[in-house]
């Protein structure tokens, strides 16, 4: 394939940096750039873009405990990081991106050091039935991300600590807690190490889209490295903001909740003589663009059942999301038929 393959690795722990390297380069992304950046966080919860996080962290064990709290901007749920889970990410164009291919990627960096990992579902991959890696996806312009996790050596006990799971989650998925339904490589090849899996996942990619072009490691201790540009900067501080990690305190005058095949979903509605005048939507679904743009659609609409749902089928189609209509009709759909039985 022809194109420019690069590699981007860090010693960096911080979640915010980490993530504004990640979304400095997925915003920059060259038209022939294969990006991978392979990263760590030290002890972090890391929540989807549309996510709550008083309803999905303990956050008063998080400040307890020096947690930090990190916002990502792709859709999905919240995961815990430490040192012994390896994030990746898959930054690349919209044309050549498959997420069966960059899940091959990493599926057969595991088969070669003997551990059978197989792709479930849209977005997990397992071994045995057990989930080692959740991945979350996004897109900007012709510019598209795919990132996951690899759990290797992750403290299980921190992370049934720190991420709070819904009842109709767990009803929804049939199991019975987080640490049931995950798994550490490091159980199943006693010996595998974080470096053992990345310099697999590297080699991998290479033979997927060709030899590296370039290769860039960040270092935590010299900063003159990281990229010297105001939009690197904003983002790097816009993550480390109370305005993005928490967003606005969930204050509002009616609150509705329900989860449906594509996530959870919690409408929060700021209402004056009858009229929708302000609304929050969080939501685990992977389709965050979608949910983002929800509460626009909600705002000034009269809180009535049949009102809200003609305005959300009336919608469809006029989002934008021309390579999402299908998740985009069944968001819709279902908010609808909700909405019009629950008001």
């Amino acid at each position: 394939m022809s194109g420019q393959v690069k590699i981007i690795t860090t010693d960096i722990k911080n979640p915010w940096i980490n993530l504004a390297l990640e979304e400095y380069y997925f915003l920059s992304l060259d038209k022939n750039e294969f990006i991978l950046f392979l990263w760590q966080n030290k002890d972090t919860v890391v929540i989807g873009r549309n996510q709550n996080p008083w309803s999905e962290c303990n956050l008063a064990l998080m400040e307890e405990d020096n947690i930090r709290l990190a916002r990502r901007i792709t859709g999905g749920g919240a995961v815990f990081h430490d040192t012994g889970n390896l994030n990746f990410s898959f930054i690349l164009k919209r044309n050549i991106y498959d997420v069966s291919r960059q899940c091959d990627v990493i599926i057969n960096s595991l088969k070669k050091l003997g551990i059978n990992a197989e792709k479930s579902g849209r977005n997990d991959m397992t071994v045995d039935g057990k989930k080692f890696s959740g991945n979350a996806f996004g897109f900007r312009g012709n510019n598209a991300l795919h990132h996951g996790t690899i759990l290797v050596n992750a403290d299980m006990e921190k992370m049934s600590r720190y991420l709070t799971v819904s009842n109709d989650k767990i009803k929804a998925k049939g199991v019975a807690s987080i640490k049931s339904r995950v798994v550490n490589l490091r159980d199943i090849m006693p010996d595998i190490t974080v470096e053992i899996v990345k310099e697999a996942v590297i080699k991998s990619f290479t033979d997927e889209y060709g030899p590296a072009f370039e290769t860039v490691d960040f270092k935590a201790d010299d900063k003159d490295m990281w990229p010297n540009d105001a939009a690197f900067r904003n983002i790097m501080a816009r993550n480390s903001s109370w305005e993005w990690r928490y967003g606005e305190t969930p204050d509002f005058d009616i609150h509705f909740k329900n989860r449906f095949s594509w996530g959870g979903i919690e409408l929060y509605f700021k209402l004056d003589e009858g009229i929708i005048r302000k609304a929050e939507v969080y939501s685990d679904a992977l389709c965050e663009e979608i949910i983002t743009r929800l509460p626009e659609l909600f705002t000034g609409t009269r809180l009535d059942g049949k009102g809200l749902s003609q305005k959300l089928n009336d919608s469809k189609g006029t989002l934008g999301f021309l390579k999402d209509r299908d998740s985009e009709d069944m968001v819709l759909n279902d908010l609808a038929e909700w909405l019009s039985k629950e008001l």
